[in-house]
């Protein structure tokens, strides 16, 4: 009997690979992959309207905020990407903005209100820096890549509008590219995916010292950013009520190996340094509900108190409770 396919969307990189490149296969499943490139930010959006495919991964915010609106997903508790969104916040020179409080009636540009990077980033700023995020001026890109569609909550507490000329992504599956908007004068200040857009002379990083940075609010009780995680749909877990564990098996099992692998050849791991992992207890990492709680409760919370979902939920809620 031919095992039933399985289709899936995940980012070429990290513990993904073996999955992707079949060097481990899922017991009782045949899985076909779509070219999402190394970073998977072009099929998100897809995976929370249409559902071209049983099993994606999915920025973390954005499928919070689609199960609060009914998409039919789910999610195991997998978390092949973790950032600091610290590292990807840019102002322009001009702006006179020198710590974080100066945003503050600024022009901040998202690529769009609900997404990840800019939520993980706003409840940062407010908890850590003391920073009124209802004093800033959050300025969407008019074309949404990632939640375009989905008509999700944004309260008018906020000072949100619109702009063109976010042009940061545009290759399928590359890393942030240049922001004509922050360029122009058009925005002071962007809060961009990974590491952030290439710099020019007129701009630098919020934080000089993004390391320091991080040193500290992980010290005052900071947790590791969740950047992604895998969702499969609710249809295709009817279908398949094995699926979730024995995909959450095989990439526990891809983590594992990802890990001896990252620790013999050095160098970054998510675009951060693995030395200043590895210091930071951070690395290897964890997969699992327990493991990560901290981190899924503060992302709840923090799309809560910023008015994008409906109610605080319990991780057990929104993540299958595997560990």
């Amino acid at each position: 009997m031919q095992n039933p396919e399985i289709t899936a969307s995940l980012g070429d990189r990290y513990d993904t690979q073996a999955l992707i490149e079949g060097t481990l296969d899922l017991e009782g499943y045949s899985l076909r992959f779509v070219d999402a490139g190394e970073h998977p930010w072009s099929s998100f959006h897809a995976m929370v309207t249409s559902l071209p495919w049983n099993i994606g991964e999915q920025a973390f915010s954005h499928y919070l905020i689609a199960r609060d609106q009914g998409v039919p997903i789910t999610a195991i508790p997998a978390f092949p990407s973790r950032f600091f969104p610290q590292l990807g916040a840019v102002v322009s020179v001009a702006s006179g903005i020198t710590e974080p409080r100066d945003l503050e009636g600024k022009r901040v540009g998202v690529m769009g209100f609900g997404y990840n990077p800019a939520v993980w980033m706003r409840q940062i700023l407010a908890e850590y820096y003391a920073v009124d995020l209802e004093k800033v001026i959050w300025v969407e890109d008019e074309n949404d890549k990632f939640l375009g569609g989905l008509d999700y909550p944004k309260p008018e507490r906020f000072r949100i509008e619109t702009a063109g000329g976010f042009d940061s992504l545009t290759t399928s599956g590359s890393n942030p590219g240049s922001v004509t908007a922050l360029n122009e004068g058009l925005i002071d200040a962007f809060l961009a995916p990974a590491a952030g857009p290439p710099l020019t002379t007129g701009m630098r990083k919020l934080f000089p010292n993004p390391e320091e940075e991080i040193t500290n609010w992980l010290s005052s009780g900071g947790v590791f950013p969740i950047n992604t995680l895998i969702t499969l749909r609710q249809e295709t877990i009817t279908r398949h009520p094995d699926l979730p564990r024995k995909l959450f098996d095989i990439m526990q099992l891809a983590r594992r190996q990802y890990h001896e692998n990252a620790h013999s050849t050095g160098g970054d791991h998510l675009g951060i340094s693995l030395e200043f992992l590895t210091r930071s207890r951070l690395f290897p990492d964890r997969y699992g509900l327990e493991a990560n709680r901290d981190a899924i409760q503060y992302m709840i919370d923090s799309c809560y108190h910023q008015g994008l979902i409906s109610k605080p939920y319990k991780p057990e809620e929104v993540i299958l409770p595997l560990n």
